[in-house]
């Protein structure tokens, strides 16, 4: 999907892209199934939750797929800053969003600020934190003792896992997520 702000007006969930601003309706398939792909690939408690609280809606499918991506967004991207896409090469920018809820809801921390789940073996968490913080593969396989051709499979591994097509996005996506799993 290219690149995408969501904004509230008066309300509203509405979608900027290709620099057209429109509301965002159930209608819009193409961007509530690719926000609730990436949201169940790197957020899956976040749509357990969101599958909970959208429950009496799930006879309508595609009504109730929309109404999890809406909350997902008012949570995560309702601000409409136009500095950066909220949703650019399939990578989601964080915002602050004013909640008069914040510090006392529940879904804190859930759907609002969720923590970005990371499905890689240890061995492989471990490669990628220190990748991810400047190291090269020959420096990550002597820290962990392992040789540079395992160091630069777990790097591969790691990148088809989350979904990504270049080994550099390790970076991009463990420095947007702040994700460190390994000190």
């Amino acid at each position: 999907m290219e690149a995408v702000e969501f904004f509230l007006i008066n309300g509203q969930t509405c979608i900027r892209r290709n620099g057209v601003s429109r509301p965002l309706t159930p209608r819009d398939r193409d961007a509530v199934e690719f926000m609730l792909r990436n949201m169940e690939q790197c957020f899956p408690s976040t749509v357990n939750r969101l599958r909970e609280w959208a429950a009496e809606s799930m006879p309508n499918k595609r009504f109730f797929e929309y109404r999890m991506v809406d909350r997902f967004i008012r949570c995560n991207f309702g601000e409409a800053d136009f500095l950066y896409p909220d949703v650019e090469n399939g990578m989601f920018h964080f915002e602050e969003v004013r909640c008069p809820l914040r510090g006392i809801c529940k879904d804190e921390g859930i759907i609002c600020k969720p923590k970005f789940q990371v499905p890689l073996p240890d061995e492989e968490g471990k490669a990628v934190t220190l990748y991810s913080r400047g190291l090269t593969a020959n420096e990550i396989a002597r820290i962990m003792r392992k040789s540079v051709k395992t160091i630069k499979n777990q790097l591969g591994n790691a990148a088809k896992r989350l979904g990504l097509s270049r080994t550099r996005d390790l970076i991009k996506v463990f420095s947007i997520y702040n994700i460190t799993l390994w000190d």
